[in-house]
């Protein structure tokens, strides 16, 4: 004889990360379902003999205290009434009012027109003075076909618990993970064994999202170690959010070196370490394809996302940009600052080739100057030149952005560039009013 089907419902009054907390209660049940972000529904009747229903109880409260999540939680015998009864909080299917109507007809809050079509039947019952489950219960079947139809006759079957909900199909997350352990093999923390072991697993991880068409964003490697007295932390646990995504162990191996090198230094490893696991915790989809001999830019790219996650994980995520070209011609706002990724910026247009040499060096405000027969008067300071390039670049703007309220700021410079005793570069403009101006020098 078979168990009699009893399902667990944890509603969410807020917005939850139910599929996250579905693989807590993976190893207490294997059947589930999730409603969007709000409710988790677990079949525990054929666990019965591993369990009983209060013991399940206390485990979730354990499992829900854990992950710093609240929920309602109640018990029926079909989804539509444990939904209801943990959504409404109420222990008997009688005393629901009669807006559950909505959750019986359309529990996985899938159909808009069946919503709409339960709402306006609720409205008419209300209107009637039928103002819970149990009133509606007491309704002959044939008045609900008769006004209502098929929606009718579907309701009343949800509401005594006579028709069967098909469970939609939830999958655990796929993890990609690889762990070594060193039962016999005693080392300290030492950096270059662990470095050897990770480079194996990092080998292992990567051909397998290649093969998936994926590279990693975010890793976590775990290290567990004996349990002394002397030991104050047994387990360690390192994320590792990259910048950019990765696809070879080279440049991650890197990473994770200058991380655990850091970490070790401050926290020495004191007992032998029994396992080293490295697991993948995000990963985005690339387009990859089998390799140009002719053409090197896919490994130059890998390489190019490499640097900025080692400069990340050096400097800090704040402290690293790309400059973005833009379309004002003067040096000092020719380009701004980018801090996005470089896989999610757009492909510049090739602009800069168009544009002449620019200075390395940029004066915060440009620095008056005299010019005289073969010397340049900087602060006070005289300096003879060298050579004049007489190939003036001209830039103006400012009048035909906002011809009527800055008009103030419009512009007009004609660059040059000098080199000076020392053979330094020097780039200096002129101003329609015989003023010179010097704005930058190279490195």
């Amino acid at each position: 004889m078979s168990q009699k089907q009893r399902i667990v419902c944890l509603y969410f009054s807020k917005p939850a990360p139910v599929h996250e907390l579905a693989d807590y209660f993976l190893r207490l049940s294997p059947q589930m379902a999730v409603r969007e972000e709000r409710a988790l529904f677990i079949e525990i009747g054929k666990c019965h003999r591993l369990y009983s229903e209060e013991s399940f109880m206390a485990r979730a409260s354990v499992i829900l205290r854990k992950t710093s999540q609240k929920a309602q939680i109640a018990v029926g015998d079909d989804i539509t009434s444990s939904l209801t009864l943990a959504k409404f909080a109420k222990v008997q299917i009688n005393d629901l009012p009669l807006v559950a109507l909505v959750d019986f007809i359309d529990p996985f809050n899938r159909d808009e027109v069946l919503k709409k079509f339960a709402y306006r039947m609720i409205d008419v019952f209300s209107d009637l003075g039928i103002r819970t489950i149990g009133d509606f219960k007491k309704i002959p079947v044939g008045n609900l076909i008769e006004r209502f139809g098929v929606v009718g006759r579907l309701a009343h079957l949800r509401v005594m618990g006579e028709d069967f909900v098909a469970w939609p199909l939830w999958k655990p997350r796929e993890v990609i993970s690889e762990k070594s352990e060193f039962p016999h093999f005693e080392f300290y923390g030492e950096l270059e064994p662990m470095l050897f072991e990770l480079k194996g697993q990092l080998d292992r991880i990567f051909s397998r999202l290649y093969n998936r068409g994926q590279r990693a964003m975010v890793l976590r490697v775990d290290v567990r170690c004996e349990k002394f007295s002397t030991t104050k932390q047994p387990e360690r646990r390192f994320d590792f959010e990259f910048f950019a995504p990765q696809g070879e162990t080279k440049g991650t191996l890197r990473v994770l070196k200058e991380r655990l090198s850091r970490e070790f230094e401050k926290t020495p490893i004191t007992s032998p370490i029994l396992s080293l696991q490295t697991t993948v915790l995000k990963s985005v989809a690339f387009e990859g394809g089998q390799k140009n001999i002719l053409d090197n830019s896919e490994e130059k790219t890998e390489q190019v996302y490499s640097l900025h996650n080692q400069l990340v994980e050096l400097v800090g995520r704040d402290n690293i940009f790309q400059a973005e070209l833009t379309e004002d011609r003067r040096p000092e706002k020719s380009w701004v600052k980018n801090f996005g990724a470089p896989h999610r910026l757009a492909l510049q247009p090739n602009v800069a080739a168009s544009i002449p040499e620019r200075p390395t060096y940029l004066c915060k405000t440009p620095i008056r100057i005299e010019v005289t027969a073969g010397y340049l008067h900087i602060r006070k300071k005289k300096y003879r030149i060298l050579h004049w390039d007489n190939n003036l670049e001209r830039i103006s703007g400012g009048w035909f952005e906002h011809p009527r309220e800055d008009i103030q700021n419009r512009y007009e410079r004609n660059y040059m560039q000098v080199i000076v005793e020392g053979h330094q570069k020097l780039t200096i403009f002129e101003t329609p009013q015989r003023e010179f101006y010097l704005h930058g020098y190279y490195g």
